[in-house]
C-alpha cells in the first residue's frame, strides 16, 4: 500500500499508533517502510512540497467491529468524517490521517 504524505516524521508515527506497531525513533527518511502483517504500508514524502491530501479513500482497512473502531478512533482523538454507514452487508466509517488523507474502515 502506498501514500503520499506530507511530513514524513508525523505520519510514521501516526499510522504506527493507527496499526500498533512499534516503528525505531526518528527521524526518518523521505520514504518509510512499515511491515503489517501480510501488507507493507509504503509512506512517500518525495512530493512533500506539492502534496494535497485524497479527497476519496485511498484504500480500506478490515475490522471485525466498526463499532468499537468507531470508539477507539474517537478516544484517540482520530479526525473520523461523518459517521458509520451502514448498509445490510458492509458498514464502514471514513477517517482522515495525519495527513488530512481519506481511509475507509469496512466491516464485512
Amino acid at each position: 500500500m502506498f501514500v503520499h504524505v506530507k511530513d514524513i516524521d508525523r505520519a510514521v508515527n501516526w499510522y504506527a499508533k493507527l496499526f500498533g506497531v512499534s516503528v525505531p525513533p526518528g527521524p526518518y527518511d523521505k520514504v518509510f517502510s512499515m511491515q503489517l502483517n501480510n501488507l507493507t504500508l509504503l509512506l512517500d514524502a518525495h512530493r512533500s512540497d506539492h502534496f494535497q491530501p485524497s479527497e476519496l479513500p485511498l484504500f480500506t482497512v478490515s475490522t471485525e467491529d466498526v463499532d468499537q473502531t468507531y470508539e477507539y478512533l474517537n478516544n484517540n482523538n482520530i479526525v473520523i468524517v461523518g459517521e458509520i454507514e451502514r448498509f445490510p452487508d458492509v458498514s464502514f466509517v471514513t477517517l482522515l490521517d495525519s495527513e488530512g488523507n481519506q481511509i475507509m474502515i469496512v466491516q464485512e
